[in-house]
Formats: structure tokens, C-alpha cells, sequence
């Protein structure tokens, strides 16, 4: 094939139709706040609407998904995860749910051959393939309106292990299955080998978790070339067929090797099929611009797949804020989807985004943002599949959205709040930050039944939470709780057990103010300076078929590393007993019968789970009308100024912040605060003014702060942060990773699970760096810990001031992302104020905290 040439051809052919047709490029890399201010110059295609399009094989040309009669097609759609390819945290979201010692699919598979045999070993596998995803759920699909669905396999769902590039058996019923199912409801599929022989990475979901074999083993690339030669066979000129996605994540090279390989696994696929769109792992450091232009290596009809997940793994925090700045393209309006589809456009090349996130953590807003992402992707002529139709939970439920779009009932837990996810909570049920309250039919049998309400709280070293007004309220509006409001002999009412630890106090008679929007007398306050884990309950009647709300409000008064949880369930609690609402059955495949092993399994079937479908999301994705979210943002508050008041015999000195009004639709405004720099900011109140003070703040603590104007539907950008005291941190010190004074713009925090909680920083590439403000009263030679964890290892960054290096920390394979080591150094540090940078030399690394000591 002459590259050159084709790449001629399809310029000319295209040009026109580019000028127009990428509605949302014209203004991505401008000064305007992102896609949804494009006037779009009418395109040279048929466009119809979203789910309107006629159904027929699909080509790329230019940046579109095109059908045969030339309509641009607009795809939205959802990964069947866990079902051809097994992630295990979608059964339980816990640490080994299949028993100890078996993380992956590789795993679960050679503890069942080893003790029941490989045919039974087959057959129970299939079981889950046969349970997990069934007729029903392509009816769920379809009601959402989803027109596209990826099947994520692994590459010996076809290829017999035992003799490579051998065809098995039952090699193509499951994929034949769904590409049957799919095309009766007119959905597209896209076929996506999520682990191939060898595994290209290292990570659990490419089947066989620590394996990284593919890159370094000829006879493996052989055999995915051969795979994808006889897929490409089968599925030659089936039009339900989107793409073909050639590797899932593939982190476990560099570009150039990942690039190379795709364009063999190409040509593999163009031997048996040159109409089907082939679909580029868009991954590694430097995305999709490794590749260049694909005609340049001779690949034409193909498409890329980057992963986009706004608010997790380290990309900021769940909520409104990370997917305004994601899909408005920031507040310059030139990053962001904008920066992508730039890149998109200049090589031609359409995109999938096939995993994105975009309403876990959300709650009702989740829809709305559901439906904003994907009208935006298709706006920029994406298609997008998210992840994923089902996961399930001990708990079952929604909660404020889990990753499935249904999961499994249950409900047990109501309530929930914890520090980790929202540390100082003060919340009305309704509005809980972790789980809020909804709707629950407790009990779907006849008559009426006995179940016990219980209040959990706990905490590792500082508890001070405090309740009150609880309420249980049916349908018809009665509450069935006694002294939820609490009050002098209201523990008559209330049985307490412990669960671990013991030293608590428990006043059912606290007099708490108000809290939570209101005035309240008595209350229920438990502290436990120490740390416990302990329940009251009380018995209630619920009837069967009734549908029950809870409501109330709580408040982290005083605590750290502490839960909160409430929960309905059928069983009276026990002392040293947790109470953890498990809607699930459980199993430990090490010991569990073949029987009990086929049950589990068969648990998971459509027609035995009882279902719960995300409405928030179907219903946005079903309305006629766009989402109203990111449609009218205001303007940036700006020239921010703080005055301090006098202290008074407490030691609170008000603050009073003042700024500029911001441009457009302006509501009020929100007041942030944090003790940090750069994180765990929170709202301390709002103004309609241009003013506001602070009579929280403490004296002697320096406290950052920013304003962001809002309104009906949106909140614009925040404004610069302002500092009340010293910035610097005087050595010796200990600091926290995510509380820099500046950093790369690509390095992120997120929750981390080391010892004491906190955040974390990393997605560390090479170049990356964050620096904090240190001050020195005597020069000389320190030394310095830094708390590290990495899946990798061998990486390593370098501890800098200025031009000089002070050290080069190597950061070692921990055994995970979460997995941390104290490694210690000694750098020379010169006296005064002096910004400390940490430099990233290599990717993949992050980091808790570190101390100067």
C-alpha cells in the first residue's frame, strides 16, 4: 500500500467535510470555555440525531463514525465487564472475594483444574459466562438507549492454551451469541481483546495479574497476530461489528514498541478483513501522538481508544468540579476534551473512548453528567463505551452510584458517611457524602416482618460523631423508629454491642445546637478517644411490599479515620459480630464444593438477582432534552483580598475575604477553605455579595481560600487562592504529598489506602514535578523520608533546588500502587526560604508524604 498516496486521496475526498464536521473542534484551543459555545458551521453529511441513524457497517472517514448511506453515527454505549473477562472486584468491591490467594481469572481458573479437573474447570466458567450476562440484559440495554456495547475477552476464550494457535472447541458461541443479540436490537459491538497471550501489562484485568510477557516473547506476538487473523476471518463483513479493538491497556511498554506491534496486529487483521474499523490502543505517556498520522504506516480505516476517567485513579476528585474543567475544556478553554480532539483532528482519525466513569460517586447529578459527557464526546465525533453494565456489592444497592449501571438490590445499608471520602461531614441523610438516603423496599414478602435499624460507628484512633432526628418513614408517612430524636431516657429504646474495642462513651442526651441546617435539643453524640467499633439497634416491624425512607442528620464532629453507617437488616445484631448489610452470598473457591461453586455463580443470573437499575442515568440518556450542566457557567471571581480581625479569648480571629464581582449568570457565591495549599478544600459558606467573613478561623493557622461564582445549574472556575499566613514549611517537618505549593498540571491526587489515610500524589511521568516551599533556619545535612509505592519499581526521581540536584530517590516495586515503603535519604539543604522540588525522571510512581528530619 503507497501511504502517500492514500494519504492524498483521503485529503481531497475529505477536506470539505473536515472544515465542517467537527462540531466542538472550531473552538477547542480558543479563548471560549470549551464545546458548548461553538456555532457550528453546518456540516457536508447527514447527521441525525443520536439513536436515529440507519444501522449498517460503519468505516472512519475523517474524524467520524460513518454508516453506508453516509451518516454521521453518534454511539453511546456500555463494557460487559466481568462477564468473557473477569475482574473479581466487580463481584464485591472487597479484598479477595473468591477466597485468599486468588486475585485473577489465571488464578481462579488453576484452583478449579487443580481440584476438580479441566472439563469441570470449563463448565463452571461457563456457568458464570452463562449467569452474569443473559438475554434480559440486552433489553436493559437497549432501554437506556445504548447503541454500542464493548466485549472485553481474553484471548483463550478462542485459542486452545494446551495447543497454541489452535482453534477451540467452542471457540466463537459466546462472541456469535452477542453479536446475535446485539444486531436483533440494531446495537453495534466492539470486539476488544482485553488479555492477550502473555498479558501487556501488569495489572489483575489482563486475565493473569503480575505477567508482562507479550513485548519480550516472540512466540506470544505470534500468537495474538494469529488471533487476530482468525477473528478478523469470522467476523469479515458482519456489519454489528463496529471495530476491533486490538489491546486493552497495554501499559507494559513504550509508545514506539506498543506502535510497532499495532501496526503487525494490523496487518494480521487486513490479511482476512479490509472493511472493519481497527481500533489503536490510544495509551502510554505520550497517548495517541506515538503514532502520528496512521497513514503514514500504510493503516487506513482505524480509529484510536483512549480511557478518560475524570474524578478517579488520582484524576482530582469525584464531582461536579473535575468534570466541568474535563469537558469545557478547562478555564482557558485549551485543555481538557479539547486538547484530545486536537490531536484527533490532526491525524484524521476518529476516537473511542472505550472506559470513562462518568456517574459513580454523583448521585442524581451522575445522569446529568452521564448525558453532558456523552453529548459532548459525540459532539466531538466520539463514540464512547462506559464502564461497566453490571457490578455488584455486599451492600447491594445504588448508594450515590456505584460503577454498575445495575447492580444487585439489597438496600441493608442506608446511610453512610466516612472520613476518608469526606472528612468534617455534617450532613442530612439526604444528602450523606458517601451513601445518601433513597427509597427502600426492606422486605418483599407477605404480612409484616421484624428487622432491626442499627446506627455503626467506628474509627481507628478519634471518634466524635453525633445523630439525631432519625426517622423511618413509610410511604403512607409513618415513622416507625421510637426516640430517633433522642433525649433523657431514650436508651431505654437502644441496645449497644460491641464489635472491636471498647473504651466509648455514649450520651443519648447531648445537647449538639444546631447542626446540619437546623436547631436541635437532645442528641446522640459517641466518642471513642482510643478508637472502637460498636452498634445500637432496635427492633422495628416493616411491612412487606412497603417502601421506607430514612432521614436524619449526623456530624464528624471531632474525629479521624472514622465511619458512620446505618443500616436495615434482618438479623438481630450480635455482640463482636459486624453489622455489614452483605446482600451477597459469599464463597472461598480454596474449599467451596463444586455445587456450592455453581450456585455462587448462578447466583449472578438475571431471573435470581434481583436487579437495580441507575434511573439517574437511564433517564438523562432517554430525555428529549440535552442536560442542563455545564450550559451556563459564570465567570471567575477574581482580585481576592483578606483582612484579619483580632484575635479574641478562643483564639477565633473572623476573616473577612472581599473580591471582584464575576462575569455572566451570577447566583452567589461559594467560599472555599483548606489548611493546605493545594487540597481538601471545602465550602465555609456562601455570599450574594462581594463579601464574606469567616468567624471559624483560628488565629495562629495560616488557611487558603478561594471563591467561585455559581447559579441554577453551574458553578464557574475557582479564583486565585490567597494565603492568610506563612506558606513555608519550616524544617524539620513532615509533608503531606498532596499540600505542594505548585505542580505539573498531569500530576494528580487520590484517596490513598496507606496507613493513616490521607491522599497520595502520582501519575508521574518523565518531566513531571511538584514543588513545596520549605524554609531553613540552619544549613547543614538532613535527612529526609519519603513514603513510596509502586507496581513497577526502578523508578526514580530527582530532589532539587533550583539547578541543583540534592539526591536521586530510586523508588522500588512495593508489590502495588497502594503498597507503601519508608526509603530514606540525606540531602544538604542551605539555610532560608528555598522551594524543594521533587522532578520525576521515570512514570509510575506515587507518593504518601515525605519528612525532613
Amino acid at each position: 500500500m503507497n501511504s502517500t498516496k492514500t494519504f492524498t486521496r483521503k485529503k481531497l475526498a475529505l477536506s470539505t467535510m473536515l472544515i465542517a464536521s467537527a462540531i466542538g473542534l472550531q473552538a477547542c484551543g480558543g479563548s471560549s470555555n470549551g464545546p458548548q459555545n461553538i456555532v457550528p458551521v453546518p456540516p457536508a453529511f447527514e447527521e441525525p440525531a443520536a439513536g436515529a441513524e440507519s444501522y449498517s457497517m460503519l468505516k472512519a472517514e475523517g474524524t467520524l463514525w460513518m454508516n453506508q448511506a453516509g451518516e454521521k453515527v453518534s454511539l453511546r454505549g456500555i463494557n460487559i465487564g466481568n462477564w468473557l473477562s473477569m475482574e473479581f472486584w466487580m463481584f464485591d468491591n472487597g479484598n479477595d472475594p473468591l477466597g485468599a490467594g486468588i486475585p485473577d481469572q489465571c488464578t481462579l481458573e488453576a484452583t478449579l483444574e487443580e481440584r476438580f479437573g479441566e472439563a469441570e474447570k470449563d463448565r463452571l466458567i461457563n456457568v458464570h459466562r452463562d449467569s452474569w450476562f443473559v438475554e434480559q440484559d440486552w433489553d436493559v440495554i437497549a432501554e437506556a438507549g445504548f447503541n454500542l456495547v464493548r466485549v472485553p475477552f481474553p484471548y483463550n476464550l478462542i485459542e486452545d492454551d494446551a495447543n497454541p494457535m489452535t482453534l477451540k472447541e467452542n471457540a466463537w458461541d459466546y462472541l456469535d451469541w452477542a453479536i446475535a443479540e446485539a444486531k436483533e436490537r440494531e446495537i453495534y459491538v466492539v470486539l476488544d481483546l482485553h488479555g492477550a497471550a502473555g498479558g501487556q501489562g501488569y495489572e489483575q484485568h489482563t486475565g493473569c495479574e503480575g505477567q508482562n510477557m507479550l513485548w519480550e516473547s516472540e512466540e506470544y506476538q505470534e500468537r495474538t497476530k494469529w488471533l487476530w487473523g482468525k477473528i478478523a476471518e469470522r467476523y469479515n463483513g458482519e456489519a454489528t461489528v463496529a471495530g476491533y479493538g486490538l489491546l486493552n491497556e497495554p501499559w507494559g511498554t513504550d509508545s514506539a514498541t506498543l506502535r510497532d506491534f499495532s501496526i503487525e496486529l494490523y496487518d494480521a487483521v487486513r490479511e482476512f478483513d479490509e472493511d472493519h474499523i481497527v481500533i489503536l490502543a490510544g495509551h502510554n505517556t505520550d497517548g495517541i501522538t506515538a503514532y502520528g498520522d496512521p497513514l503514514d504506516y500504510g493503516m487506513e480505516n482505524v480509529a484510536f481508544e483512549p480511557h478518560f476517567y475524570p474524578g478517579l485513579f488520582g484524576w482530582g476528585d469525584i464531582g461536579y468540579e473535575v468534570h466541568r474543567d474535563w469537558l469545557t475544556c478547562g478555564q482557558a478553554g485549551d485543555t481538557g476534551v479539547c486538547d484530545w480532539a486536537k490531536q484527533a483532528r490532526d491525524v484524521y482519525t476518529p476516537m473511542l473512548v472505550g472506559e470513562m466513569q462518568p456517574w459513580n460517586g454523583l448521585g442524581e447529578l451522575g445522569g446529568e453528567i452521564t448525558r453532558a459527557t456523552f453529548d459532548t464526546y459525540n459532539d466531538l465525533n466520539w463514540a464512547a463505551t462506559a464502564w461497566s453494565y453490571k457490578v455488584t456489592t455486599p451492600s447491594g444497592g445504588l448508594g450515590n452510584g456505584t460503577w454498575g449501571y445495575v447492580t444487585n438490590n439489597g438496600n441493608q445499608l442506608l446511610v453512610k458517611a466516612q472520613t476518608w471520602g469526606c472528612d468534617g461531614w455534617e450532613d442530612t441523610f439526604a444528602t450523606a457524602c458517601d451513601v445518601s438516603a433513597r427509597a427502600t423496599v426492606p422486605y418483599e414478602g407477605e404480612g409484616t416482618k421484624t428487622m432491626y435499624l442499627a446506627i455503626k460507628t467506628g474509627g481507628f484512633t478519634q471518634v466524635d460523631v453525633i445523630y439525631d432526628e432519625i426517622q423511618l418513614v413509610d410511604s403512607q408517612g409513618n415513622n416507625i423508629v421510637t426516640n430517633g430524636s433522642f433525649g433523657a431516657g431514650s436508651e431505654a429504646d437502644w441496645t449497644e454491642i460491641s464489635l472491636w474495642g471498647d473504651e466509648r462513651n455514649y450520651d443519648y442526651d447531648y445537647a449538639a445546637g444546631e447542626f446540619a441546617g437546623s436547631d436541635t435539643g437532645a442528641a446522640f453524640r459517641a466518642v471513642s478517644p482510643a478508637g472502637s467499633h460498636a452498634v445500637i439497634y432496635q427492633a422495628v416491624e416493616v411491612t412487606g411490599g412497603e417502601s421506607y425512607t430514612i432521614s436524619g442528620k449526623f456530624i464528624d464532629a471531632n474525629s479521624t479515620d472514622t465511619w458512620a453507617e446505618i443500616y436495615l437488616v434482618p438479623e438481630m445484631p450480635q455482640e463482636w459480630v459486624d453489622v455489614t448489610g452483605r446482600a451477597l452470598p459469599s464463597i472461598n473457591v480454596n474449599e467451596a464444593t463444586v455445587e456450592d461453586i455453581e450456585n455462587y455463580f448462578s447466583f449472578f443470573a438475571y431471573g435470581n438477582m434481583d436487579y437495580v437499575v441507575n434511573d439517574w442515568v437511564k433517564d438523562a440518556l432517554t430525555s428529549a432534552a440535552p442536560a442542563s450542566v455545564f450550559t451556563n457557567i459564570p465567570g471567575a471571581a477574581s482580585d481576592v483580598t483578606f483582612t484579619l480581625g483580632a484575635a479574641d479569648e478562643n483564639g477565633i480571629a473572623a476573616t473577612t475575604l472581599t473580591w471582584a464581582s464575576a462575569t455572566g449568570d451570577v447566583t452567589g457565591y461559594k467560599i472555599y477553605r483548606s489548611t493546605a495549599p493545594r487540597s481538601g478544600f471545602t465550602v465555609v459558606g456562601e455570599s450574594d455579595t462581594t463579601t464574606y467573613t469567616d468567624n471559624t478561623s483560628t488565629a495562629d493557622v495560616t488557611y487558603y481560600y478561594y471563591v467561585a461564582a455559581f447559579n441554577d445549574s453551574d458553578e464557574g472556575y475557582g479564583s486565585d487562592i490567597i494565603a492568610t499566613g506563612e506558606t513555608f514549611y519550616t524544617v524539620p517537618s513532615k509533608i503531606e504529598a498532596e499540600n505542594y505549593t505548585a505542580a505539573h498540571p498531569g500530576v494528580n491526587t487520590e484517596g490513598a489506602s496507606d496507613i493513616g489515610g490521607g491522599s497520595n500524589i502520582g501519575s508521574f511521568e518523565t518531566g513531571r514535578w511538584v514543588d513545596y516551599e520549605i524554609n531553613v533556619p540552619t544549613a547543614g545535612v538532613y535527612s529526609i523520608d519519603f513514603r513510596l509505592a509502586s507496581q513497577v519499581g526502578d523508578v526514580q526521581f530527582q530532589v532539587k533546588i533550583g539547578s541543583d540536584v540534592l539526591t536521586t530517590v530510586t523508588v522500588p516495586n512495593t508489590g502495588g500502587w497502594q503498597d507503601y515503603v519508608t526509603n530514606t535519604y540525606e540531602i544538604t539543604l542551605p539555610e532560608g526560604r528555598s522551594t524543594l522540588r521533587l522532578e520525576s525522571l521515570d512514570n509510575q510512581w506515587n507518593l504518601n508524604w515525605f519528612e525532613i528530619k
